[in-house]
């Protein structure tokens, strides 16, 4: 005597924990990773269950992505700090520029016709050290 029998769902293959292999069908398995608790039986008669539920895995994945959002925010904020004391730099140093240009000395600040002249002779120092 033969036995038939159409089957029409999808099985999926799964392990218990005494390592046997049991195909089970694809809504019972995914019944299983919805909740913690769900659990059913293999062959042997042991009770296995899902360490790993969909909603343990959707709560860490949502807290994996408020720590990058919070990790990309800190980032963007020190770049922003970091573009406004580079535009503050450059502004300093253009006025700088623009006294040295008028003949006003960057160091001591009085008023010469011949800079170049006024650097040597007073401020050695920071000639040589450039």
């Amino acid at each position: 005597m033969s036995l038939t029998m159409d089957f029409t769902e999808t099985l999926v293959v799964t392990h218990c924990w005494c390592g046997i292999a049991v195909a089970i069908p694809e809504n019972l398995h995914s019944w299983m990773g919805r909740k913690k608790g769900n659990s059913c039986y293999c062959p042997v008669g042991h009770s296995f269950v899902f360490n790993n539920t969909l909603e343990e895995q959707l709560e860490k994945e949502r807290e994996r992505t408020s720590e990058l959002r919070r990790q990309n925010q800190a980032t963007l904020d020190l770049l922003h700090a970091e573009e406004r004391s580079h535009a503050a730099t450059r502004g300093h140093l253009t006025r700088v520029k623009h006294r040295v240009h008028r003949g006003v000395c960057p160091h001591c600040h009085r008023h010469f016709e011949d800079v170049q002249r006024h650097m040597r002779s007073k401020h050695k120092e920071l000639v040589k050290a450039e």
